[in-house]
């Protein structure tokens, strides 16, 4: 079970998130993504980038944001969190429901992807359980 306080911090990462990806225009422009490698042409925009959770302790969460694919203003945020030894938020977003899906070196459409309704954010949380993006980052 987990602790008061590991409930609070996960609490104000969803409202920092949440807040943070209500709008496009709240986004870095160092944080848009013009073409991933292998990609094919796209309407949709895509993010990518840090979101600081701890200065103090120089922590930060990786995201992988991508609008729907038509009226994203006015289409529901889903956040994507997996956990676990061997899970990725990220894999999720490139094997499972994102805009792409890996075929050789290339990316290719993926039909079920839940970007047609949804606005997603795909978000690491290895920071909450490791040392994995401490003092690796510059903010």
């Amino acid at each position: 079970m987990q602790s008061h306080q590991e409930w609070m911090v996960i609490g104000i990462i969803c409202a920092s998130l949440v807040q943070i990806f209500m709008t496009v225009d709240s986004f870095r422009t160092d944080d848009k993504i013009t073409s991933l490698p292998g990609q094919p042409q796209v309407s949709f925009q895509q993010f990518s980038g840090y979101i600081s959770v701890d200065e103090k302790q120089n922590r930060a969460l990786f995201y992988y944001f991508v609008e729907a694919e038509s009226q994203p203003g006015s289409k529901p945020l889903v956040l994507w969190l997996n956990g676990g030894p061997g899970c990725s938020s990220v894999a999720s977003a490139f094997l499972e429901h994102g805009p792409f899906k890996v075929k050789g070196d290339n990316l290719v459409r993926n039909e079920y992807n839940w970007n047609k309704v949804n606005t997603v954010c795909y978000s690491l949380c290895t920071c909450l359980l490791a040392n994995d993006f401490k003092d690796k980052i510059q903010m």
